[in-house]
């Protein structure tokens, strides 16, 4: 038992068949279906492997990675930074040495390259990379008002019944 090469099924009985000048393990049904020469209908031997248990520690965990993101108001941050400095959206470019239009489409939200978002962060002084918060966090209200639950609505569907 194999896995075949051109379809892709695993644990079907491969055998030996060459296409295009390339010797590939293939099983019966692919080898029949596109008419493909049998070299050696002999079974190949059975691989196996051995399954390697991944350590869970800190080191692996990517969730636990503080890693950095740019920031989602990193347009702002640079408008507000070059308006601080008296500059221009011209005189902006000019002193990082890039085109007109790259700082307009910064400033209007599209992403730029992190080499110069880096650029950027230097000439304005201004930090645009943050430290990344995972996708599922959400923010724990401390208040006390007691917002409606499933089961509340739940309730009351089966009291409007009454």
């Amino acid at each position: 038992m194999g896995v075949c090469e051109l379809c892709g099924s695993e644990r079907a009985p491969t055998h030996r068949t060459s296409t295009s000048g390339a010797n590939i393990d293939a099983c019966m049904r692919c080898i029949e279906r596109l008419g493909l020469p049998k070299q050696n209908i002999t079974q190949l031997p059975k691989i196996r492997t051995a399954k390697i248990p991944i350590p869970r520690n800190s080191s692996n965990d990517i969730m636990a990675k503080s890693e950095k993101e740019l920031a989602p108001d990193f347009h702002n941050r640079i408008r507000e930074a070059r308006t601080a400095k008296g500059w221009d959206q011209r005189e902006f470019a000019r002193r990082m040495n890039e085109r007109l239009n790259i700082v307009q489409r910064t400033e209007n939200g599209n992403r730029p390259t992190d080499d110069l978002i880096k650029k950027i962060e230097k000439v304005l002084d201004v930090r645009l990379f943050v430290d990344a918060e995972p996708a599922n966090a959400r923010p724990i209200s401390t208040s006390d008002t007691r917002n409606m639950t499933i089961g509340d609505a739940y309730d009351d569907l089966l009291s409007r019944r009454d």
